[in-house]
């Protein structure tokens, strides 16, 4: 097998079959030729079946055996207990005709700022999304940002698993930098104010709206 191909971060995870998932820790969802090429060889040396993307935009490599997990993880690249901070970006105005603004180097942005400030009492997820479609699920991850013509509108705490609903709004027509700015005291605060394994949408509940907002003055 040719393996002669860029290396990729990898998070297995055992199935109720007894199998393993090996989730590639994607940049925004982005593959490049190198690590598709280094996918396919080990899917097709190892005959594994599928090949799937998640709502996270990472992409889970399915049917893995037990007995072959080290090494089909050797093939690919470095095993990690967790994927690194990650967050849903839609294409923003660079592609899409409806998008206000441009969203992947804020996402970067935003990715490495969750990454920098954590550990942190729980799981963080972030969406960045070009116009009000949401197409980056901003309106349901724990930190959203909303292109608008005049700016960004920050969203602190949506959910969309146990207790659904979007997040409060921390401002509006924001700049970059103010975006920033917001979400790092926001993170502060849940550092802070969050129990352990508590989303943030589940504190801004507890602890109320007002004191978050209070925290960014």
């Amino acid at each position: 097998m040719n393996t002669v191909s860029e290396s990729i971060t990898i998070m297995p995870l055992e199935r109720k079959d007894g199998t393993f998932a090996l989730r590639l820790c994607l940049s925004q969802g982005e593959l490049s030729i190198a690590m598709l090429r280094r996918v396919m060889d080990v899917m097709t040396a190892y005959g594994l079946p599928t090949l799937r993307a998640t709502t996270g935009q990472r992409m889970n490599l399915e049917g893995v055996p037990k007995d072959k997990l080290d090494e089909i993880v050797a093939a690919l690249g470095t095993a990690v207990e967790k994927c690194p901070p990650g967050v849903s970006v839609c294409p923003g105005s660079a592609e899409c005709r409806y998008g206000k603004q441009e969203t992947r180097k804020l996402g970067r942005k935003l990715t490495s700022l969750v990454k920098e400030n954590g550990p942190y009492p729980f799981k963080v997820k972030t969406g960045v999304s070009g116009c009000s479609f949401g197409c980056g699920l901003s309106f349901v991850r724990d930190i959203g940002l909303v292109g608008k013509s005049a700016g960004w509108d920050l969203y602190f705490g949506g959910s969309a698993t146990f207790s659904p609903g979007p997040g409060v709004a921390l401002g509006k027509k924001l700049s970059e930098d103010e975006v920033l700015d917001r979400v790092r005291k926001a993170l502060a605060f849940y550092k802070e104010n969050g129990r352990k394994r508590e989303r943030i949408g589940s504190m801004v509940r507890r602890l109320g709206h007002e004191a978050v907002a209070e925290s960014l003055k």
